[in-house]
């Protein structure tokens, strides 16, 4: 299952090149002019994809444990092969069509939430198309977006992407972010950005 993760984030591995595709048609809605809460009143919901127990998937505990708020996973319907050769094929092709999966429910009403942290690895130098579904297809607002992806050296167009989508959605986005893994499959959960940054960026969450 390593394996799997390590060689979706290592795109450049297996592509020349990749066509650009759309992150999605954006709706365009304004931002509400509504009031934004002090962080220490916000209800915040953390949501990611992480395609084994990876990477994005150990942030996101991280922030939760450190702000509180509610955790969950994004699942696609049709869940993704165990295998890592068909996987990396499908999504690369899911990717260059801009494909947007339909994911499960989410068990939480997202209107109850006042900001929304929202985590994605990298996959073929875009997020993954689970996050896209999410950022494509919900009503942001009045609420606060946080993206942050996990990459292994290629963050491609990810945080523009995102930051795009959630404010084409009426978001107010804060404290976008990526984190660096290491390259070398063997060490592929081992963080290259510094442990300080990722806790400076936790504070700037609380």
């Amino acid at each position: 299952m390593k394996k799997i993760f390590g060689i979706l984030a290592l795109g450049l591995v297996y592509a020349g090149f990749l066509w650009a595709v759309c992150p999605g048609c954006r709706a365009n809605i304004p931002q509400e002019n509504a009031i934004i809460k002090p962080k220490s009143e916000m209800k915040t919901l953390i949501v990611y994809f992480s395609y084994t127990a990876g990477n994005t998937k150990r942030i996101a505990e991280k922030v939760q444990k450190a702000i509180g708020g509610d955790l969950v996973s994004l699942e696609p319907v049709k869940p993704y092969s165990d295998d890592y050769e068909k996987v990396v094929k499908q999504g690369r092709e899911e990717v260059e069509g801009g494909y947007k999966p339909e994911l499960k429910s989410l068990g939480v009403d997202l209107q109850n939430y006042d900001r929304i942290i929202v985590g994605t690895p990298t996959w073929w130098y875009r997020m993954a198309p689970v996050v896209l579904s999410f950022l494509s297809s919900n009503d942001f607002r009045g609420k606060v977006v946080v993206p942050f992806m996990t990459n292994a050296g290629w963050p491609g167009s990810v945080i523009t992407d995102m930051v795009s989508l959630a404010e084409g959605n009426g978001a107010k986005v804060e404290h976008a972010h990526a984190f660096k893994f290491s390259s070398d499959e063997k060490h592929f959960d081992r963080m290259v950005t510094p442990v300080e940054e990722l806790e400076q960026w936790i504070d700037d969450l609380k």
